[in-house]
């Protein structure tokens, strides 16, 4: 085993070995003095600090390219129940202000979603059939709220861009820049130098079809923040990875 296996190991090595160096310089010596007190003061400091640092190192985060993979494997479970169950319709998002959750509905049936009851996942109302289930991004959005860090605005879109903005790239940090750009009934939202690429790349080599049928946390997110700014229920059309540039594309419908 290589016991400088790391930066932070390395420099607990060096800091030993600094440490050692005093303590045989001030034996060598023995003057008694000032001097010889101050070394062997260094040589505790030195020793002190070595240890702290390879205590406090052991207990490394997992490498983002591992964490960001988290979340696949949900996404990609529900979308094969669904697809199972013949439900093959795009998820759509929706605000319910009496709760403030959001909840994603996919459609068996066409037709206007009536008004839906919560904590219901397969619900038929007249002639309407469909399944309803807490949105992908429910407890990060619960989250960001609770600790202040997101506050959505109402009916004012340079407001929600800016908020997307914030949250996905200043918080989050997913993201390098964010735009976003709205058409007549649509929203596109842009996510410049992507950082958790391999969840894009993993879910959608199994099949795209996984990112609009039920989506991942990141899709979910920014649907939900809109579906709430704009009280409107909001459709995933889209999402599309070039490099490392991801692109949402929504589709908004009045609820």
């Amino acid at each position: 085993m290589n016991v400088f296996k790391n930066t932070t190991h390395l420099a607990s090595g060096i800091l030993f070995a600094a440490s050692i160096v005093v303590f045989l310089i001030t034996a060598l010596t023995n003057r008694g003095d000032m001097t010889s007190a101050v070394l062997v003061l260094c040589g505790f400091m030195l020793l002190v600090t070595g240890v702290f640092i390879l205590i406090t190192s052991e207990r490394t985060p997992m490498p983002a390219f591992l964490t960001e993979l988290m979340p696949v494997q949900g996404t990609v479970n529900l979308a094969r129940a669904f697809a199972d169950l013949g439900v093959t319709s795009s998820t759509l998002h929706r605000y319910l202000p009496e709760s403030g959750n959001v909840i994603q509905i996919n459609p068996v049936t066409g037709g206007k979603i009536p008004n839906l009851p919560e904590d219901t996942t397969f619900i038929t109302i007249g002639e309407w059939n469909g399944i309803s289930y807490p949105a992908i991004s429910s407890p990060l959005l619960m989250k960001l709220k609770k600790d202040d860090h997101l506050s959505v605005p109402k009916n004012n879109f340079e407001m929600l861009s800016t908020c997307l903005s914030e949250v996905f790239s200043d918080y989050l940090a997913v993201a390098e820049k964010v735009s976003v750009v709205k058409n007549d009934k649509s929203i596109v939202v842009t996510l410049n130098k992507f950082s958790p690429v391999s969840l894009c790349q993993a879910i959608q080599e199994i099949s795209p079809k996984c990112c609009t049928m039920v989506g991942c946390p990141i899709c979910s997110l920014a649907a939900s923040i809109i579906a709430e700014s704009e009280d409107m229920d909001v459709l995933s059309d889209s999402a599309e990875l070039s490099g490392t540039t991801l692109t949402l594309v929504f589709s908004l419908y009045a609820s």
